[in-house]
């Protein structure tokens, strides 16, 4: 009887949504608009390539190479093995959601464990560095300065976290790195893998398979945003700190145009690049489908994030002024 009741209460909930959908629909419409502009202009031209050399490089033996030539500092200072460098650095320079596809190849390729995926998903949670300082800072915000600031404040509160759940140091742990090595395990890795042309096209298909997913993702919680604000008629700031924790583009813009201080505004920007958005938050949990890493540890670190990087800049900014 239970389930009979659960499958009604289903239709029943997309039924409303489609009466809701044929209400609003140049509102549905703007924002099915916007998630495509984000999705075209944000996450196409910055997570495209990253992704697609990344398939290379594993196929390529870069990994093996990484996890030699840094094995001394992953394991001194996250008591990680050397691959999960590859992680780190990627992280760092394309940004989130691109750890969670990482991840997912390092435990394919069985680089590292579900325990050391679910830790590196809990700190390599970055905002890709293009779009906080040209973007944020200079288009939203009008001020590079601060943009580079909330980058910095960024990235130095998710290295906080690291510390904060590091895990305790494994007894093997007394590696040295060797480049040596890691060249040759490179080398022998690249001589095993398969022709390139194959190798691209693959990875070519990988990557629009992951980005089209981010896509659909990112259009479902803009159209959940634009209703809850159709049905509650809520006020701007309201609006614009609940869209935030929803989707976070929409809510970064939508509080650059609030008529509130630019450390207010740089200090809730910096929270919700922190915590990512329960879009983010999908599109990460929804690449690592098939494995086993939990979401409310990820969900725990991402608050946490977003409120030291928060605080933490709240301080930096009342100490210049």
């Amino acid at each position: 009887m239970k389930t009979k009741i659960t499958s009604l209460l289903i239709i029943f909930l997309l039924v409303t949504i489609v009466i809701m959908f044929l209400s609003f629909p140049s509102d549905i419409i703007s924002s099915v608009s916007f998630a495509i502009s984000i999705w075209k202009d944000n996450l196409l031209p910055t997570l495209f390539p990253f992704f697609m050399i990344s398939n290379i490089l594993i196929n390529y033996g870069f990994i093996e190479l990484m996890e030699e030539a840094l094995k001394g500092f992953m394991e001194k200072a996250f008591h990680l093995p050397g691959s999960a460098s590859f992680v780190l650095i990627g992280s760092l320079i394309s940004g989130f959601p691109s750890s969670s596809n990482y991840i997912n190849d390092l435990l394919i390729n069985h680089k590292i464990n579900e325990d050391e995926a679910n830790y590196l998903l809990k700190f390599n949670h970055f905002s890709n560095p293009l779009f906080v300082i040209g973007t944020v800072g200079t288009l939203l915000l009008n001020n590079k300065k601060i943009g580079i600031l909330i980058l910095l404040v960024h990235i130095f509160s998710n290295f906080i976290i690291a510390f904060l759940f590091r895990p305790k140091k494994k007894d093997n742990y007394h590696s040295k790195s060797s480049l040596k090595q890691g060249i040759n395990n490179m080398h022998k890795k690249r001589l095993s893998s398969s022709p390139f042309t194959e190798v691209l096209s693959t990875s070519i298909f990988k990557t629009f398979k992951t980005l089209l997913l981010l896509l659909g993702i990112i259009t479902t919680f803009l159209i959940i945003s634009t209703l809850i604000n159709k049905i509650l008629q809520l006020d701007s700031i309201t609006y614009s700190i609940l869209s935030g924790f929803i989707e976070m583009t929409q809510g970064i813009k939508l509080l650059s145009g609030l008529n509130i201080g630019i450390n207010y505004k740089a200090c809730l920007i910096v929270f919700f690049l922190s915590f990512g958005g329960f879009s983010i938050h999908m599109q990460v949990m929804s690449i690592l489908s098939s494995t086993q890493i939990k979401y409310f540890p990820y969900l725990l670190s991402r608050l946490l994030h977003g409120l030291i990087a928060s605080g933490l800049l709240f301080l930096i900014l009342n100490f210049i002024n």
